[in-house]
């Protein structure tokens, strides 16, 4: 009986030991022996061994590859290697690196420029024709409108001539020189522009000469003969009723050259806008005839977005310009011819 107690106590002591070394396992305690207690070879499906965020943030989750183990155990070596194979990440890299790409931060982007202000309308450049001359101080006055009575050096020719000479002269396409040393090629003037400035000037008289010298049906002033044979390349004869009209008619194309380099971007035409039924090249050409280009401007501006080009006219002698007009409209010249 005695060694049959002896046995039993010492079966029940031994059978309390794990749980006591289990719960006070210190640095010195050596892990109890078992299933429990050993490490796995291959990492369990806990959390220590999962790339989510938490078991990167810990340190402890790739030391420890079991969560029953004590402090003192120690991974087997083939357990590290595993998880890294398992789970991609790299037992030697650091947590921010083994996290999930889904965790990175996304990229700021880049600040978009606040779109600039469109720049303010400019003035066009200067013209491509060479400047008019000075303007006469005084402008020349028609004789049929001049209080002072005009001469007749020479006899006036048939209207029916004058007509021709009008219609010949106003139909050539000119070549301009320019001073730069180019060239202007300008298309056939308007007939009725042509012997509508002949009439309101001198009621198409050949040889009629006004008080402040205009000669001829144009009135040519003396000064316009020596211009307009070097720009055109021509020696017209102001006394003639050929070389008369045909300075007129050089003197119209020029004005349509000045102004629609300067202020239409190089176009010559004189018809009407369609949209607004104005005619504003016209307008300059004929007020310039009579005042000089001098005193006849138009001033442009261009919108930079759109292109468009708006401008108003400086016309000192609108009367003059309203006259020539509704005189190409009416046509008085074939009464006088018919």
């Amino acid at each position: 009986m005695t060694a049959l107690a002896v046995s039993t106590a010492l079966l029940t002591g031994c059978g309390s030991k794990p749980a006591d070394a289990t719960a006070g396992a210190g640095p010195t305690t050596p892990a109890a022996t078992g299933p429990d207690a050993s490490p796995s070879p291959t990492p369990s499906a806990t959390p220590s061994a999962s790339p989510s965020p938490t078991a990167s943030a810990s340190p402890s989750a790739s030391a420890s590859p079991s969560a029953t183990a004590g402090k003192s155990a120690k991974p087997s070596p083939t357990a590290t290697p595993s998880a890294a194979r398992s789970t991609g990440a790299k037992p030697a890299e650091p947590a921010q690196k083994a996290s999930s790409p889904a965790a990175a931060p996304a990229p700021v982007p880049a600040p978009v420029p606040a779109a600039a202000a469109p720049p303010a309308p400019t003035q066009k450049p200067g013209p491509v024709a060479p400047p008019p001359p000075p303007a006469p101080p005084t402008p020349h006055v028609p004789p049929l409108q001049s209080s002072c009575k005009p001469s007749y050096p020479q006899p006036n020719e048939p209207k029916e001539a004058v007509g021709t000479a009008l219609t010949t002269a106003a139909g050539q396409p000119r070549t301009l020189n320019l001073s730069n040393g180019g060239t202007d090629r300008l298309p056939a003037l308007p007939v009725n522009l042509v012997k509508a400035i002949a009439w309101q000037e001198s009621g198409w008289q050949s040889g009629i000469l006004a008080c402040d010298g205009g000669i001829g049906t144009m009135q040519i002033m003396p000064a316009t003969v020596s211009w307009m044979n070097g720009k055109f390349a021509t020696t017209s004869d102001p006394n003639t009723l050929a070389g008369n009209v045909q300075l007129g008619a050089q003197l119209l194309d020029w004005l349509v050259a000045y102004y629609g380099d300067s202020s239409f971007g190089g176009k010559y035409d004189l018809s009407p806008d369609p949209a607004t039924g104005k005619t504003p090249l016209l307008d300059l050409v004929i007020a310039a005839y009579n005042a000089g280009a001098g005193k006849v401007h138009y001033n442009t501006v261009t919108d930079p977005v759109t292109g468009a080009v708006s401008g108003s006219p400086e016309i000192p002698n609108p009367s003059y310009v309203a006259n020539v007009k509704s005189l190409m409209s009416s046509a008085p010249w074939t009464k006088a011819t018919g």
